[in-house]
């Protein structure tokens, strides 16, 4: 039985980020270099001494141990390539759906071996894990917490000492290695009104001393495309083409041989309007889009390398064209030529490129314009080599055009207006009219990556398991 601990972990003296932003344990890595398969034997060998000191357990023999190399490799893995890749900040464990699903796929760690072999790392001190207490909700509903294993100091200084903490080697010690073809079929069968989910307009907006600016935030969780229907019966044509297009889109990817990556079905995440759009996303680490840029150069689809599409569809570039447009401020707009990088455009090329987007993706599409404070999720890398104010200053000196963000950039301002709560200050007013900018940017590049695929689909071009803007 493993021992929890309850309580609040979204403070900032606690070593943990919040439950929100933890990002799922990856079970489908096994160690690919001399340094990574000599931390897990050594740390299989001290589970295999634990196991065999309790009289009570039966002793682990030659297969038993193959098979504890195999489980705990990948158990091991996860906890290395998601707690140093992120700063050494916690590492979420699988919940029902997704623990269910990884069962299925990967059939490298059922959950009762899961749980057995998490149960004696933390026998051992080298895992920490938490439990959180259930939350109300703001619409009076309780929020169940998932469970966090934590890599504690003693794993993080084995890590060291093995030499697999090196973030520019951690993709290299840690091999995604996908299961074979058969063993993933059952996992396609979702049901089609899953594939389709609908956000809601943000709740909890509030200003005070320590965010005078306001603050978006939504615990509601999504309503799936068949509640959606039932609240919303005229769109019941648009909901049929968006389930449409992403059961094209699965039946494209899973009917591949893809490796390299996991194949994942995919999903999309529609905002509470039908004119915001909707992202396309998939469930679970080591797919495509979570990956490293360097381990998406070894994947293969039916044999063949994958080459990447940019399609310049950044945010950043939707915005300026989309300003471009307005008659009062398209004149003073400027425009990257084209196959400039817009991140590192003029004076841009001072600043780390990975700062730049970051002030750009916080200030456009997450609802705190124009930002001078970087987010509590901003990586300690960007933080510590750039101030958000000097990224803030170089981003208006090369765009001033972006400090032009208001009412007046909105296409629908009467559903954005209509969802805001009574009572509320200019500050907060503000910071939820950026959010629906956001949306709306979000939008725009669904529309502009949904008609790329068409295009490839009418040319039957299609070769790639997803495209990123």
């Amino acid at each position: 039985m493993i021992n929890t601990r309850e309580g609040n972990t979204d403070t900032k003296d606690n070593s943990v980020i919040s439950f929100g932003m933890l990002p799922y344990i990856s079970l489908s890595r096994q160690p690919n270099t001399k340094q990574s398969r000599e931390l897990v034997s050594f740390i299989v060998g001290l589970l295999i001494k634990h196991r065999n000191s309790n009289p009570k357990r039966r002793k682990v023999g030659p297969k038993a141990a193959e098979r504890l190399q195999r489980q705990a490799g990948a158990v091991i893995a996860g906890l290395c390539y998601g707690c140093i890749q992120r700063s050494n900040k916690a590492v979420e464990a699988p919940k029902a759906f997704e623990a269910d699903f990884w069962k299925r796929t990967s059939n490298l760690v059922g959950n009762e071996a899961f749980w057995s072999i998490i149960a004696d790392l933390e026998a051992l001190g080298l895992v920490e894990v938490i439990k959180r207490k259930c939350l109300k909700g703001n619409d009076g509903s309780f929020i169940r917490r998932p469970l966090a294993i934590v890599p504690t100091s003693l794993f993080q200084s084995l890590a060291i000492k093995y030499g697999c903490s090196r973030r520019e080697t951690i993709a290299n010690d840690w091999a995604v290695c996908p299961p074979p073809k058969e063993q993933s079929k059952d996992a396609i069968e979702v049901s089609p009104f899953r594939l389709l989910t609908f956000g809601h307009w943000p709740i909890g907006l509030r200003g005070d001393s320590d965010h005078p600016r306001g603050r978006i935030r939504n615990t509601n969780a999504p309503l799936d495309a068949q509640t959606a229907l039932k609240e919303n019966p005229t769109w019941d044509t648009a909901i049929e083409e968006k389930i449409s297009l992403i059961e094209r889109l699965n039946k494209a990817v899973l009917g591949a041989d893809i490796q390299g990556c996991i194949q994942s079905p995919l999903y999309m995440r529609q905002g509470p309007k039908l004119w915001l759009g909707g992202r396309l996303y998939t469930k679970g680490p080591d797919t495509f889009q979570t990956i490293t840029k360097e381990e998406r150069k070894h994947i293969t689809i039916n044999g063949e390398p994958v080459a990447e599409v940019d399609i310049q569809a950044a945010s950043l570039s939707i915005a300026l064209r989309w300003f471009s447009r307005l008659p009062d401020i398209g004149p003073s707009v400027v425009i990257p030529p084209l196959g400039a990088d817009p991140y590192q455009f003029k004076e841009l090329s001072r600043f780390p490129r990975d700062a730049i987007k970051h002030w750009v993706t916080v200030s456009l599409l997450r609802g705190k314009l124009l930002t001078t404070h970087w987010p509590d999720d901003t990586p300690p890398t960007i933080r510590d080599s750039v101030r958000c104010s000097d990224a803030r200053k170089a981003v208006l000196n090369v765009y001033p055009c972006l400090s032009q963000i208001g009412l007046n950039a909105i296409p629908c301002p009467s559903d954005v207006l209509k969802a805001l709560p009574i009572g509320i200050s200019e500050a907060q007013k503000e910071c939820f009219i950026g959010w629906a900018f956001g949306q709306f940017l979000i939008s725009l590049e669904c529309f502009i990556i949904q008609g790329h695929l068409i295009s490839y689909w009418r040319r039957a071009l299609w070769h790639c398991p997803s495209m990123t803007a």
